[in-house]
């Protein structure tokens, strides 16, 4: 059983306004599709996991009239969760609609990110996968990030890590900064990804949080 990590990058006209809060705004920093329920109904529920200032987004989402009730639950100084419901509309049908085929199952979350991009895991088998990324409208530019072997306790410790903090942790590795012996210096790190020392040390504490909680639950389900 195959599984596919894949990257849609949506044009202004087919993103969602939430989603284009996030190109617009630099008060949101991240928001994921935790999970959701879709059963042919006018209105689809869902869960998000949002960092960021939730004024902002609170404000954006009772601005949109398709969004019919949500409520917020803090879980940190900048974390929350936002669980909402929507009616649907012909972007929302004609983006997942070939996705929500026989054969293919889409494994939450979906991550939202800057420049309409929404980065989602899908497994199945060859010909499903395929035709369910052949099926997505033409104006959405579709990438395979990553493709393989489905194993849920892999999938389980995939940390979702910003596209800097990936470079920073990267650049850490190949480096020797993770060497014992140390070999190199944070400000080494800084360098290789064109960025000040404190910049790096941030991107670095952050990833390894991430990686160490995604291992830590790991440990628990296996």
């Amino acid at each position: 059983m195959k599984y596919l990590r894949v990257e849609l990058r949506y044009p202004p006209e087919l993103m969602h306004p939430i989603h284009r809060l996030i190109d617009e705004s630099d008060a949101i920093e991240r928001d994921v599709l935790v999970q959701g329920t879709v059963f042919g109904e006018p209105d689809d529920t869902f869960l998000f996991y949002v960092e960021g200032d939730i004024d902002v987004y609170t404000d954006a989402l009772r601005s949109v009239d398709r969004i019919r009730e949500f409520d917020v639950t803090r879980i940190d100084e900048s974390g929350h969760y936002v669980f909402l419901t929507q009616r649907r509309d012909g972007a929302d049908d004609a983006t997942f609609d070939p996705l929500q085929r026989t054969g293919v199952v889409v494994v939450p979350p979906i991550d939202f990110r800057p420049n309409g991009i929404a980065r989602l895991t899908a497994i199945g088998n060859g010909g499903p996968l395929r035709e369910a990324l052949a099926g997505l409208p033409e104006r959405i530019d579709t990438t395979v990030l990553r493709i393989g072997e489905y194993d849920w306790r892999q999938h389980l410790f995939d940390p979702e890590l910003t596209d800097r903090q990936f470079d920073a942790l990267a650049a850490a590795v190949e480096s020797g900064y993770y060497d014992a012996p140390r070999e190199a210096t944070v400000e080494e790190v800084a360098a290789r990804i064109d960025a000040s020392a404190s910049t790096a040390s941030e991107h670095l504490r952050k990833a390894e949080s991430a990686v160490m909680t995604a291992f830590m639950e790991l440990r628990e389900v296996s």
